[in-house]
């Protein structure tokens, strides 16, 4: 797995210097942001290209065993290759802008990397959740089709140039990501997938209250089912690898669950702040590289995206 951040950082004060917080610097502070990452200049297609180049270099894959490229786009603009939203404004009357909207970035990359057997998938409606849903959806389809070659999902999102990047009291990076399926991988096998829709709160900027009363109870639930359905409990996990929609909500998630705070990858919510979709896998990568897992952990991924959906990913390292 693999992940690729944009090359411009912004702390706290700049985004509040540019009017990009609804929030004083030190509110945020106190929920454990400090900076962010902004695409000036990078696109999602250029961060998605960028991590998926990345992991067929670092796992030695030619792009010719790929059996499937599922592409996973949180924002509704991250799903097309339009240069903005703006552009299309008035497609009904304009058949060129129409058009636009048909060019995909997933037909993208299986077409510029050579994936030539590969199948090219979209996921989306998923907010925050859609990585994870892109991965059950490789991982299931591994297991019903024996000749299919390796799933490659990938990522990215990219908030508009105009848009604050605060949401909810969480600071929100540009990233792209890429997660690469294989039967018989020796490492990270994926044990339980869990996933809840409450569709009831669908209308996330009117629903505010609702959302965050509905929040935490449904996460406690749906990580106690999760690691049920493989047989184990939670003191069983090594590991919490969490979603960087702020610290405090972590605190207050894993109290409930009585889970242990030293336990928690914290590392990256002041360091990046939320990517979206892509804080999975984010995080993920780095507390690998950092040397703390041990062969054997049970790691268990957690997200909350809107729409309303609450998902679940527990893997053995």
């Amino acid at each position: 797995m693999t992940y690729r951040l944009p090359g411009t950082v912004r702390g706290l004060g700049e985004l509040q210097a540019a009017g990009e917080l609804r929030s004083p610097p030190e509110t945020l502070a106190r929920f454990g942001f400090r900076q962010v990452y902004v695409a000036e200049t990078e696109t999602p297609f250029d961060m998605a290209m960028g991590a998926v180049e990345d992991l067929l270099s670092e796992t030695g894959t030619d792009p010719e065993e790929i059996g499937a490229v599922i592409y996973a786009g949180a924002l509704a603009s991250s799903s097309t290759l339009a240069a903005e939203p703006a552009a299309v404004q008035g497609a009904a009357l304009d058949p060129s802008g129409v058009m636009e909207l048909f060019r995909y970035p997933v037909s993208r990359i299986q077409a510029e990397l050579g994936m030539v057997r590969a199948t090219a998938i979209g996921v989306n409606q998923q907010a925050c959740a859609s990585v994870f849903t892109a991965i059950r959806m490789g991982r299931d389809m591994l297991l019903a089709e024996p000749d299919l070659g390796p799933v490659l999902c990938v990522a990215a999102d990219r908030f508009p140039p105009d848009a604050t990047r605060e949401m909810i009291y969480n600071v929100v990076s540009d990233a792209g990501c890429a997660v690469l399926l294989r039967r018989g991988w020796p490492s990270d096998r994926i044990v339980a997938c869990g996933h809840v829709t409450k569709g009831a709160l669908w209308d996330t900027a009117a629903m505010t209250n609702e959302i965050v009363a509905a929040y935490f109870p449904t996460a406690r639930t749906l990580i106690h089912d999760t690691v049920a359905r493989a047989g184990l409990e939670l003191d069983d996990v090594a590991w919490i690898i969490p979603h960087n929609v702020s610290l405090r909500s972590w605190e207050i998630l894993l109290g409930l669950l009585e889970f242990p705070m030293e336990r928690l990858f914290a590392d990256n919510i002041a360091r990046v702040g939320h990517t979206i979709a892509s804080d999975g896998v984010l995080n993920l990568r780095d507390l690998l590289d950092s040397g703390r897992v041990r062969e054997g952990d049970r790691l268990l991924l957690f997200t909350f995206g809107f729409g309303l959906n609450w998902s679940c990913l527990l893997l053995e390292h």
